[in-house]
């Protein structure tokens, strides 16, 4: 009977240390964010970090989502995105809702390296307190074998998935660290978890925001800088159109609007977030699952 009695300690402990990892340390981070949020005084976001943020993928989806709740809180934005267009019509809408001052820099993250040194002539000067690394994509031919997908597709994807985040957080986190103070929130995805059969690359492009914010963390530490890390599951966006996401969760599922709203009102309060109350489920299932999907 022995061995049962240490198999049985060795599965609670195991159970006891995976709802902490991934349930309760995100909740009492969330709580103890609040507490000390209520206790020292409820700075605004720009009192707290700086007067301007800057999203990217601003016009449409996640982006979008997060930058009018960003406004709502008083936050003058910079808003980037490939579409002129789009950018005028979201800086009209915004600008007339909560009169914030906005700028708008035109810039197709699927260019690559060549686009930086033209946001960064046009980021100067600005008192950025929080940049939202949030331009993402998936393959424009959809779910498919990863031989099948055109090269052409996995490059764009890394271009913007990757060099975005990468190349827009080396440009900004000097001047927050100058600062001494400054929030950089990399969108990431849930797919970063685990393998994502037909979606590969995307999956795999998603693990890089994941992995370099929680690095970002330790090294930000006593800087006065914050890196915080945001995975939303579904999202009804264009993104996402076609995919018939609702099957993920009904109603439930969050549109950009609604997923902003949350994830806006995470900052400051966790260093790890899934953005959305209805993702943190989604999550939990996700993760208790995912031995199968690899094993």
């Amino acid at each position: 009977m022995l061995p049962l009695y240490v198999l049985a300690a060795i599965g609670v402990y195991a159970s006891v240390c995976w709802l902490y990892e991934h349930l309760y340390s995100s909740l009492l981070g969330i709580i103890w964010g609040s507490v000390k949020q209520i206790v020292c005084g409820q700075k605004t976001l720009g009192e707290r970090y700086g007067k301007w943020a800057v999203v990217t993928g601003a016009t449409d989806g996640i982006g979008k989502g997060y930058a009018v709740h960003l406004a709502k809180k008083g936050m003058n934005l910079v808003l980037i995105s490939r579409s002129d267009a789009k950018l005028v019509k979201v800086s009209r809408e915004l600008q007339d809702a909560y009169g914030v001052q906005i700028k708008r820099i035109v810039a197709d993250f699927s260019a690559g390296a060549p686009i930086y040194s033209h946001i960064r002539k046009e980021l100067a000067g600005i008192d950025i307190g929080i940049l939202v690394n949030n331009v993402g994509i998936v393959p424009d031919s959809g779910l498919d074998l990863f031989e099948n997908h055109p090269a052409e597709d996995y490059l764009r994807m890394v271009n913007v998935n990757i060099v975005s985040t990468l190349l827009m957080t080396h440009l900004v986190l000097p001047i927050m660290k100058k600062a001494r103070r400054g929030m950089v929130i990399n969108v990431s995805s849930s797919s970063a978890y685990f393998p994502a059969p037909f979606l590969s690359v995307y999956s795999a492009t998603k693990v890089f925001g994941h992995n370099l914010s929680l690095a970002l963390q330790q090294e930000l530490r006593g800087t006065g800088v914050e890196c915080q890390l945001t995975v939303p599951a579904f999202v009804r966006t264009n993104l996402t159109d076609g995919w018939n996401v609702t099957k993920y969760g009904g109603s439930m599922v969050p549109d950009a609007n609604d997923y902003g709203r949350w994830a806006t009102w995470m900052i400051g309060k966790t260093s790890h977030t899934c953005g959305h109350w209805f993702h943190s489920l989604q999550h939990s299932s996700y993760l208790s699952n995912s031995v199968n999907l690899v094993g």
